[in-house]
């Protein structure tokens, strides 16, 4: 018999939670990781790329050279080399990198998160959530 290594045990917070005891659970996990530094970071990079007017300009030229590409009008070779270019100099701003790497943090905490949970539950908990919106002012 071999026995694994566990990480931790979650005990359970509410055995067979449902109904509103399980919205309740729920919104409880929803706080706890929003309060963690790798979300308040990733929201503080939300909302400086959502500020930034080099951003806004770069993404109304890219929108619309998609769109030019999309209904044929113009010359294709043009909007595509031209998009190519927008989106290189996109993902080069100093805010677009900085929002990158935030969001790779923060969802390799919610992997984590899943990961126990699922483990926990015996089932794929992210597979079977059901968004309801975020509660954490993102």
């Amino acid at each position: 018999m071999s026995i694994q290594p566990s990480i931790g045990h979650i005990p359970p917070i509410l055995p067979a939670a449902s109904g509103q005891a399980a919205v309740q659970a729920a919104q409880a996990l929803g706080r706890l990781l929003c309060d963690t530094p790798e979300c308040q970071v990733h929201l503080k990079a939300l909302q400086e790329v959502n500020h930034d007017a080099v951003v806004k300009r770069l993404l109304s030229e890219i929108r619309e050279h998609e769109t030019a590409l999309k209904f044929g009008n113009g010359n294709h070779l043009e909007h595509q080399s031209a998009l190519t270019a927008l989106e290189v100099q996109f993902e080069a701003l100093p805010s677009v990198q900085a929002y990158r790497l935030a969001e790779k943090r923060a969802a390799q905490l919610f992997f984590a998160v899943n990961e126990v949970i699922s483990r926990e539950a015996g089932v794929d908990f992210a597979a079977n959530a059901k968004r309801s919106g975020c509660g954490c002012g993102g």
